[in-house]
C-alpha cells in the first residue's frame, strides 16, 4: 500500500509542484542558523474574498482588501530533514508578483507530507 501511496503523490507533484523558497525567521528577522532553501511543493491557495472592516456603522466601512492563505504540501521522502516552523516565510516563486505567505502552523504527523498552513504577509 505505501508504494501506492508514494506513486500517487509522485504524480500529483508532477502535475501540481511549483518553485517555492523558505526563508526561515526568527523574531521577525532571517534566522541565521536556518539557510533558505528552494524547493518544489504543491501550493493551494484559497479563494480570494474581499473583507470588509467596519467600525460599528455601515457607513463608516473601510474599502474591502483582498485577503486569503492557503496549504503548502512538501514531500517528506524529498527532505527528511526539512526544519520549518511557526512565522517562516513562503514565497511563490513560479507565481505573478512573487507572493509572500507566513507560516501558521506545520502539521508534520503524516508519514508522507509535511504540511504547512500559510496565510498572506503582503
Amino acid at each position: 500500500m505505501k508504494e501506492y501511496a508514494e506513486e500517487l503523490a509522485s504524480a500529483v507533484d508532477d502535475e501540481w509542484s511549483e518553485e517555492i523558497r523558505i526563508l526561515p525567521m526568527r523574531d521577525g528577522e532571517p534566522d541565521p542558523e536556518r539557510m533558505p532553501l528552494e524547493l518544489l511543493a504543491v501550493l493551494r491557495t484559497g479563494e480570494r474574498r474581499e473583507e470588509r472592516y467596519s467600525f460599528g456603522s455601515r457607513a463608516a466601512s473601510l474599502p474591502g482588501i483582498a485577503a486569503s492563505g492557503g496549504t503548502l504540501k512538501i514531500r517528506r521522502s524529498d527532505f527528511p530533514a526539512l526544519d520549518v516552523q511557526k512565522d517562516d516565510k513562503v514565497v511563490a516563486l513560479d507565481r505573478h508578483g512573487e507572493p509572500v505567505f507566513l507560516v501558521r502552523m506545520v502539521d508534520d504527523r503524516s508519514h508522507h507530507r509535511i504540511i504547512l498552513q500559510l496565510e498572506d504577509a503582503n
